[in-house]
């Protein structure tokens, strides 16, 4: 593994985050964490734990969120609602009007929506292994209906103004990407392809984007039974990739990418990224968390 300098700094001393996450989380909350502290800052919130403040009590966003920025200066947060990011930061901005020292809002994921701060990991990821977005076939599977991570990954390429790069997306049709966001890539002029067939793409792929079927956004049990095992990952089916493909996939894994024992040779295998894929979150993260808070306060 590549060696990084995961030394303190103090671009971040004397500030404090505040982590609100209304849905649990690993990665997402402890990258953000660690990038905090290893920038010489403090963190402060109920990550995990939100049951046991006053949301408990009946509290609503907009009350939780104005109660962070009065202590914080930058919140991490991560609600289970589409769009409440958007939300929140309405009524941060408008107490930021009367404090003498704003208050920033980093979306840590919000629903089946976005998450923002994934796809730009994700992106550095790919440009750090494959020194270019130019020219590439950039494969996602699973459930591109409800995977945020997938939503702004795709956004952000597109926005990002790559040339000759194809998004191949590959789902089942229940849950194919949703229309929006296609309309907004071909509005952008960015190549896409959709199937249901992994195979159609995997041998040209230069990325390969994999993801899991979400159970906990389906509403009926049935539903999700009976697509849960469309697309798993094997070390055989890997085979079928090219010898400088890599694998992605932003974590937690279950059964879509095999076995145990699958996982143990999947992680072997070195274009299976995705350990790294998880190292760079905190460094970019602590690169977002320096930009915001010495963008407010130099």
């Amino acid at each position: 593994m590549r060696q990084h300098d995961r030394g303190l700094t103090e671009l971040c001393a004397g500030r404090v985050m505040a982590s609100l996450f209304f849905e649990p989380s690993t990665r997402t909350d402890l990258s953000f964490q660690a990038a905090m502290r290893r920038l010489g800052g403090d963190v402060v919130g109920a990550s995990n734990g939100v049951q046991f403040s006053s949301v408990y009590k009946g509290e609503n966003l907009a009350d939780t969120v104005r109660a962070a920025g009065c202590y914080a200066d930058v919140i991490v947060m991560r609600h289970p609602q589409k769009g409440a990011s958007f939300e929140a930061a309405y009524y941060l901005d408008k107490l930021n009007q009367r404090i003498d020292n704003p208050t920033v809002l980093i979306s840590g994921g919000d629903g089946i929506g976005e998450h923002p701060t994934q796809a730009l990991l994700d992106m550095f990821t790919i440009y750090d292994k494959k020194k270019t977005f130019d020219n590439q076939t950039i494969t996602l599977v699973g459930d591109l209906l409800n995977g945020r991570t997938v939503h702004s990954l795709a956004k952000l390429i597109a926005r990002y103004g790559v040339t000759g790069t194809r998004l191949a997306f590959v789902s089942p049709d229940s849950l194919r990407m949703p229309a929006e966001i296609m309309s907004m890539l071909a509005e952008l002029g960015v190549s896409t392809y959709e199937t249901a067939d992994l195979m159609d793409v995997l041998g040209e792929s230069d990325v390969i984007y994999w993801t899991r079927i979400q159970e906990e956004r389906f509403e009926n049990p049935s539903d999700y039974e009976a697509i849960k095992d469309r697309f798993i990952m094997t070390p055989s089916l890997l085979s079928h990739a090219k010898a400088d493909a890599i694998l992605m996939h932003p974590l937690p894994r279950k059964h879509e990418m095999g076995t145990q024992a699958d996982h143990d040779v999947l992680d072997e295998d070195p274009r299976a990224v995705y350990f790294e894929q998880m190292e760079n979150g905190m460094f970019v993260r602590m690169a977002l968390l320096a930009k915001v808070l010495r963008g407010v306060y130099v």
